[in-house]
């Protein structure tokens, strides 16, 4: 019983994570490495050191995310309120209901996103700026908390805002570099339903005196054990907050007349969440059924929870043509390493978690490794102007960093596509609106080979936005 502690940790780290946190927007679609805009300080701020005059950008958008899922159950299971914990399990203990298709769940979630950038030029030929935004976020709430998702993920909420500097200045008259700090501002909240068959030293600690109770627990068990009432434990960790800094820098060169390219670079932070965690152990399994061995837990158990994640290094290149006054064409390539997130580490500390009998601490650490892979995304866009205004239209593409080995419904990632699309109308010499839209939406992935049942099946998802920017340009048009 000497690794409860761990599993304890193990049941709270959820994969709750995942690269659909980069649904949102920073600025508008038209802001990017190579776009003298306010939003620079985020995207490139080198680009800043070829402002004019001071200029603001502000606004917001209405952002839907919409997930579909139909589970695949490939394996048998046993009818949930059965306690077979060894197998072979007798087939008259197994539920025929509980293989193939199971009921399709959904979550639809919406989230208003405002940001707002002001910059300004520097006497000998330097720019600097300042923004709030937010680069990512992820709400997430499944339609029936008690469907076949439940034990990847019931609800999620994560919001990472930042607020941004950035410095750019000219080194050669075609060349500028830039150099940016940002405070990350964390917070989340996540539920989920966790399989404690599942769990390696669940199983161990069971199957070890002075339980001895032989079982097929484990990462690798048999689905014939997997998702039982009795194990099956409610968690949580709600008003998680985490703080943290980070730096980004870019280069800007204007190799001819009609050529511009640029090079930047995100560093990514890792976040610490510090918030409360609830674990439900209201079953007589745990709160009375091992008492004689000298274990019980409390039906509730709550108290602090810490959870470590990394947020991944980006590079990104791009370069636009300038084909006519009026016309121009960009192409923007981005490498994002999501592998850097190995593993979830949670901390959880509460003076119910003690069992002196066993010399248990009242905390607890583990890691649950990951395996997510780095991620390439691919943009072209065309600027026209189209009086009395400019028109940009865009095409993306983004490959996925969950594999088909750990996809789950907590992360519904796949191969995504992209439109996006702006229309920047003057309103003065001065001030413009620009209204913007995007659609982003994954091809439908159907899973067959997930290293555990539970993410086998078909997914679908989308993400849409739309909302306006004002540009302001102070003592006149940029």
């Amino acid at each position: 019983m000497r690794h409860l502690n761990v599993i304890l940790s193990l049941a709270l780290a959820g994969p709750a994570w995942a690269s659909g946190l980069d649904g949102p927007l920073v600025g508008t679609p038209v802001s990017g490495p190579l776009t003298t805009d306010a939003a620079a300080t985020w995207h490139n701020p080198a680009v800043l050191a070829r402002l004019q005059r001071p200029s603001a950008l502000f606004g917001g958008a209405l952002v839907l995310a919409h997930i579909g899922y139909t589970r695949d159950r490939r394996g048998s299971y046993q009818r949930p309120d059965e306690f077979h914990i060894q197998a072979p399990v007798d087939p008259a203990a197994l539920d025929p209901s509980l293989s193939g298709e199971a009921d399709p769940v959904a979550a639809t979630g919406v989230a208003p996103l405002a940001d707002g950038f002001f910059a300004m030029p520097l006497p000998g030929g330097g720019g600097v700026g300042l923004g709030v935004h937010t680069p990512y976020a992820a709400p997430v709430a499944y339609d029936d908390p008690q469907g076949a998702q439940r034990f990847a993920l019931q609800e999620a909420f994560i919001l990472m805002p930042h607020v941004t500097l950035g410095v750019g200045w000219r080194v050669h008259e075609r060349v500028q570099v830039g150099f940016g700090g940002s405070l990350i501002v964390g917070v989340a909240n996540f539920k989920t339903v966790q399989d404690f068959a599942a769990l390696d030293e669940f199983g161990r600690a069971l199957a070890g005196p002075p339980a001895s109770q032989p079982n097929s627990f484990g990462a690798d068990a048999p689905t014939e054990v997997r998702q039982l009432d009795v194990l099956a434990r409610p968690v949580s960790i709600t008003d998680a907050t985490a703080t943290n800094l980070t730096f980004h820098g870019g280069v800007a060169v204007q190799a001819t007349d009609d050529l511009n390219v640029a090079l930047t670079y995100h560093h990514g932070a890792e976040l610490v969440f510090d918030g409360d965690f609830a674990l439900d152990m209201s079953d007589d399994f745990f709160t009375q059924d091992l008492s004689p061995v000298g274990l019980a837990y409390p039906a509730l158990i709550t108290g602090d929870a810490r959870l470590a994640l990394v947020l991944p290094k980006r590079i990104e290149a791009a370069a636009r043509w300038d084909a006519t006054p009026a016309w121009a064409v960009e192409g923007r390539v981005e490498y994002v390493t999501w592998s850097d997130l190995k593993a979830l580490t949670v901390a959880l500390k509460s003076p119910q978690l003690a069992q002196p009998t066993f010399g248990l601490p009242d905390v607890s650490r583990a890691d649950l490794p990951r395996r997510w892979q780095d991620a390439i995304h691919l943009s072209a866009l065309a600027h026209g102007q189209i009086a009395p205004g400019r028109l940009t239209v865009g095409l993306g593409y983004q490959s996925p960093a969950s594999p088909d080995a750990t996809v789950d419904a907590a992360s519904p990632d796949g191969h995504r596509m992209s439109l996006q699309g702006a229309l920047d109308m003057p309103l003065s010499d001065a001030w413009s609106v620009v209204a913007h839209g995007t659609l982003q939406f994954i091809l439908p992935r159907t899973v067959t080979d997930s290293d555990y049942d539970l993410g086998n099946g078909t997914y679908q998802m989308v993400v849409a936005g739309a909302g306006a920017h004002l540009k302001v340009a102070f003592g006149g048009a940029e």
